[in-house]
């Protein structure tokens, strides 16, 4: 898709979490963006613990309900990848995917951005998150960026 093509007005919003209060709290977010003039969202920015509990396994059911419900109510999708903080089996089985400090510190799990991006193993699974999520949401037409 050519960026720009589905865009026709300035494109006004912010990052949005549903994925951390209930489900029956969306349509109430829905109402207020709308009377906002919100017409986009970011979406899935660290949700990647929800989106692979373990090692082998991937749930895109919330997601799947998120993404659904941002296109029935006309707001444009900038997708990002989860990759802003690793789920906590990642760190106890991967423990080289933690930053270090500059004096040498290992940091524990815990907090966003705390992935060394030098680290073999996490741009593993940070690319293998990517690909699925390219593939499961690659007919969204109101996915923008």
């Amino acid at each position: 898709m050519a960026y720009g093509k589905n865009i026709r007005n300035i494109l006004y919003g912010g990052d949005y979490n549903p994925e951390q209060w209930p489900e029956e709290v969306w349509q109430e977010d829905m109402r207020m963006m709308k009377k906002a003039h919100v017409n986009i969202v970011t979406l899935n920015v660290f949700s990647w613990a929800t989106l692979q509990p373990s090692e082998d396994t991937y749930d895109f059911s919330k997601l799947d309900k998120i993404m659904d419900y941002a296109r029935e109510n006309g707001l444009k999708v900038c997708l990002a990848t989860s990759t802003g903080a690793h789920p906590a089996w990642m760190a106890h089985r991967h423990p080289d995917i933690l930053r270090t400090e500059f004096n040498g510190t290992k940091r524990k799990f815990g907090g966003r951005h705390n992935s060394c991006p030098n680290s073999t193993t996490y741009r593993y699974y940070a690319q293998k998150l990517a690909s699925k999520l390219a593939k499961r949401y690659k007919d969204y037409d109101n996915i923008v960026a």
